[in-house]
């Protein structure tokens, strides 16, 4: 919303909410953009929000792991080998770890301007 002064869209498409509509209640369009990714947050749709998919029988879910890899342009088999305390770690954990990451792509559009 901070830009749309500028003439900049802003392309998410909030579709809904559940209960009181705080931010992890709010659906969106899976046809706009993606909101920001969170390490921290809570309600259904915590740390992705949440989406509705489906042509004929609709689904409201929150992204899964592999779905928030992708924005993040991270390859699908980065947590394959992920490990803690010699267990595979929990869906929480690689939502708060890509949560807390940057994008790759943007990050190396960033120093080909740099170096």
């Amino acid at each position: 919303m901070a830009n749309l002064h500028k003439g900049v869209p802003y392309n998410t498409i909030k579709i809904g909410y559940l209960n009181s509509g705080g931010q992890g209640d709010r659906i969106y369009s899976i046809e706009g953009k993606s909101i920001t990714l969170s390490a921290n947050g809570g309600g259904r749709g915590a740390k992705t929000g949440l989406y509705l998919f489906g042509e004929k029988d609709y689904m409201i879910r929150k992204l899964t792991p592999i779905e928030t890899l992708r924005l993040q342009s991270m390859p699908d088999k980065y947590f394959d080998k992920a490990i803690y305390k010699n267990k595979p770690i929990s869906n929480t954990q690689k939502y708060r770890q890509v949560g807390n990451a940057f994008n790759c792509e943007v990050i190396m559009h960033i120093l080909k301007y740099i170096i």
